[in-house]
């Protein structure tokens, strides 16, 4: 195996969290008077931050998309935190890891106290040697730093860590923190190879399976 260490996106890579974010992006615009976006476009608030979402989805300014961000969060811990499915074959692959000796964490830019909780719920967490996500406030911290801090919190080095992503985001992340990236299409941000392609990808999986082979080979 090229990788001891493996670092998972959550949203869009280990559980499908749609229902719940979108729910709560949805009730989150409504409340601060800005208008609905479409289906699509709303769909743009899964995986980057969500401030940086609120401003360039909505057009908030700072000072709105801030306590946009908070009201979202108290929805979503309230409402939506727990609208969420693992992806078949994801714990099962998880396993599989841990059994062959590879250190896996979580690195996502959703609120650490939420990603927790949800894992627990799922009883997904002893999967995991550590679980990395945005800090309480919300100035959050954006993927690059996400993802130093994984390899930081699981003693790996560079050379040893990949992230698993489901987007450009991710991937633009994994580069600037200096790590190999693999795509995922089965989340929210690549639908197809050539979405994935336009990235530096060491591997892009299309399914579950898929991943475990390039992992555990």
């Amino acid at each position: 195996m090229k990788y001891k260490t493996v670092l998972f996106d959550f949203d869009g890579t280990l559980m499908d969290t749609s229902r719940g974010i979108l729910y709560c992006a949805k009730r989150t615009i409504e409340d601060m008077g800005f208008r609905l976006p479409d289906d699509g476009t709303l769909r743009k608030f899964i995986g980057p931050p969500l401030k940086l979402s609120f401003v360039t989805v909505c057009g908030m300014s700072d000072e709105q998309a801030t306590k946009a961000v908070q009201h979202y969060r108290e929805r979503y811990a309230e409402e939506g935190m727990l609208e969420a499915d693992i992806y078949p074959g994801m714990e099962k692959l998880l396993q599989n890891l841990g059994d062959a000796g590879v250190t896996c964490a979580v690195a996502s830019v959703k609120m650490e106290t939420i990603v927790r909780k949800t894992l627990a719920h799922f009883r997904l967490t002893d999967y995991f040697d550590a679980i990395c996500g945005a800090p309480p406030d919300i100035n959050i911290k954006g993927k690059e730093a996400i993802v130093r801090e994984a390899v930081s919190r699981t003693n790996s080095s560079t050379a040893d860590c990949l992230l698993v992503g489901d987007s450009g985001y991710d991937a633009r992340g994994a580069q600037d923190a200096g790590i190999d990236f693999c795509a995922v299409l089965w989340g929210f941000g690549f639908s197809k190879i050539e979405d994935a392609a336009q990235f530096t990808c060491r591997y892009i999986a299309e399914d579950v399976p898929a991943l475990e082979r390039f992992l555990l080979k």
